[in-house]
């Protein structure tokens, strides 16, 4: 891929950083755990960088891939190739070898920037020069190029327009590639100095990984402000720890902005933030973004703290739209649904929805380009993101967000062993120390989504995949293994079985309950209906059989309080109104438990005495009737909002 050329005179945005390395060049650019690199000393490595890469055969309007996985190394790496006059295309190093192979292949960079550890991963063709960064000789070592002195940096008369090809996220499909140009990069980092006010006194933090468009943004942002850049210098695997070491980050380095992903904000969220931190911003990007846990956030962290929901996409890098939270409590913030809201565009940004009518959902456009999303312009003049436009279901995952029990969660479609047989998934992630009853979920998305929005099933997972980029990654969402009868069926749930000693303690309890009222109800018979069991006029032939009766009358009066106790959550589970639900319950129980009265009144009773017959009849036979037939429409009538047309 060669890059266009941008005229003598125009901003780039390498140059707004050598400014500061000009101008301060013993204030601190980059801190990474220990390392820390002033504007002058990361100048002289940039220089240094650009001079290997020329000599490697980079010349102006190149294109040199950056598969870096350390991310001081790689925003050195990123600044040497705009010095050199090329453009950058970062890669993560550890991504699958045929993943690497077809991006390198479409973008055709004529250098590959690595470690000794990639660079067989990396080698793609002959042609290709592979330059590792931690085995390459150094300056005038090979071939006598010395690295230029400060102040002697070359000012060609033609260099590249393209800064970087970016990699969109490819959470749903294979990455594509997005040229962005200085002028876009100048242009977003005057737009958010002007809107976040970043200054050279700023101490910035991104989460973001190398290969991300969130890292050049991140860099631009601090670097080109002339502030301070702070990388996290390790990864843990353990989210409450990763969560405790970024606070322990933010008030050692007295960070004063932070950006990060969805996934950090929420970790940050539910964690106790130090008690004294200079933090100021937090831009927040990514994922959906609910009101609910902006405020959450803003709260922890104290009023005087700007919290901001930043809306872009790579497509339409530079551009895009931001909401921050006000102090006060929004009329939105009160509704049953959660609302996400990405605000006003930022400055030099023209945003379009192409809603027919006001207030009407329609797709997101970026200065000219589709992402994809949906959204609508509210009365307000905000603009609230309503998901991703194909493919999504966006009502379903902020019904998800909804319940109580859950922390986070997304629908998806998933292939079942028919390949024409798609079915669609909700995949929950509980609230930490809540169990989830995914029955329940799946009835609370189906009464607050559309009909085409409903899900087959609802998965029960302690994490959703992500990318290093901290966005979810759709194509390593965990298959429901063995669900394939649950899948098979419309409204289907799947969750944890439980155990085999669990489900033995439910058995012996319900027996126990069952006995617990079985057995008063044979002490009280010969007490209530006094001689109504009465078989010494029976013949013994016939008599056990009696007795036999008896006691089945006696356990199923039992079976019929232990069920008034504790089968009411089972009969819900199928998701009927709670007065129909209600009303089956009720009619199990007296199924159950009116035969105990019932037979000894009747044999109490005279053929002849007609009114207490007549009352008998009525009080037991017809309601016994009008139960069955209520417990028949329970189990014949699929709940409404179960049924669904088929896909």
């Amino acid at each position: 891929m060669s890059v266009e050329h941008v005229p003598v005179g125009e901003q780039r945005v390498d140059e707004l950083v050598a400014g500061w390395m000009d101008t301060t060049p013993s204030a601190e650019a980059i801190v990474c755990g220990v390392e820390r690199i002033t504007y002058g000393e990361l100048g002289r490595l940039v220089d240094t960088e650009a001079d290997r890469l020329r000599r490697a055969g980079l010349g102006d309007g190149g294109l040199a891939a950056v598969a870096l996985d350390r991310p001081v190394a790689a925003l050195v790496a990123m600044l040497g190739v705009l010095r050199a006059g090329g453009a950058y295309l970062p890669l993560d190093p550890a991504a699958p070898r045929e993943e690497l192979h077809r991006v390198l292949a479409d973008a055709d960079p004529s250098v590959v920037l690595t470690r000794e550890l990639y660079r067989v991963a990396v080698e793609d063709r002959p042609h290709r020069r592979v330059v590792c960064v931690d085995a390459e000789a150094g300056p005038g070592d090979e071939d006598g190029t010395m690295p230029h002195a400060d102040g002697a940096r070359d000012t060609p008369s033609a260099r590249g327009a393209t800064a970087c090809v970016l990699l969109t996220a490819g959470t749903t499909g294979p990455p594509g590639l997005v040229p962005v140009s200085h002028h876009a990069l100048a242009t977003a980092r005057n737009a958010w100095e002007q809107v976040y006010g970043s200054g050279a006194h700023d101490r910035h933090v991104h989460t973001a990984p190398p290969e991300s468009a969130g890292f050049t943004e991140g860099w631009v942002r601090a670097l080109g402000s002339g502030g301070t850049l702070i990388l996290p210098d390790d990864e843990h695997h353990d989210p409450v720890a990763r969560g405790t070491a970024l606070w322990r980050l933010i008030a050692n380095e007295e960070v004063t902005v932070l950006a990060c992903g969805v996934p950090t904000a929420r970790l940050l969220t539910a964690q106790e933030p130090p008690r004294t931190t200079r933090l100021r911003l937090v831009t927040v990007t990514g994922d959906t973004w609910y009101l609910d846990e902006q405020r959450a956030l803003k709260d922890g962290l104290g009023g005087d703290v700007r919290v901001v929901n930043a809306y872009t996409v790579t497509e339409a890098f530079g551009a895009g739209a931001c909401f921050e939270l006000p102090g006060t409590r929004q009329p939105s913030e009160s509704g049953s649904e959660p609302v996400s809201l990405i605000g006003v565009p930022l400055p030099g940004t023209y945003l379009t929805v192409g809603g027919h009518a006001p207030e009407e959902r329609g797709p997101i456009v970026l200065n000219g380009v589709r992402t994809g999303d949906e959204g609508r312009i509210r009365d307000d003049g905000l603009l609230e993101f309503l998901g991703r436009r194909q493919g999504a279901y966006a009502a379903a995952e902020r019904a998800l967000h909804g319940h109580p029990d859950v922390r986070e969660g997304l629908v998806a479609e998933v292939e079942t062993k028919n390949p024409r047989d798609v079915k669609v998934v909700a995949y929950a992630v509980p609230v930490e120390g809540r169990g989830l009853d995914p029955v329940d979920v799946h009835r609370h998305v189906c009464l607050a989504a559309r009909r085409d929005e409903w899900p087959h099933a609802v998965v029960s997972v302690g994490s959703l995949p992500r990318t290093r980029a901290d966005k979810v990654d759709r194509r390593n969402l965990p298959l429901p293994v063995g669900t394939g009868k649950v899948l098979g069926g419309k409204g289907g749930t799947t969750g944890p079985a439980p155990s085999g000693p669990q489900a033995g303690c439910v058995v012996v309890g319900i027996l126990f309950l069952v006995a617990l009222f079985a057995l008063p109800a044979w002490g009280f018979t010969d007490i209530l209906w006094p001689y109504s069991t009465d078989l010494s006029d029976v013949p013994e032939r016939y008599a056990d059989r009696f007795r036999f009766l008896y006691f089945c009358e006696n356990v199923s009066f039992g079976a019929g309080m232990a069920f008034l106790l504790v089968g009411r959550p089972g009969m819900a589970r199928i998701g009927h109104t709670g007065w129909f639900t209600t009303a089956a319950h009720l009619s199990v129980v007296w199924l159950l438990a009116a035969w105990w009265p019932q037979d000894n009144f009747y044999r109490l009773t005279g053929k002849e005495e007609w009114g207490s017959q007549a009352v008998l009849v009525y009080t037991f036979n017809v309601s016994l009737m009008i139960a069955a037939a209520v417990v028949a429409a329970f189990v014949a009538v699929t709940p409404k909002w179960r049924r669904r047309p088929v896909r």
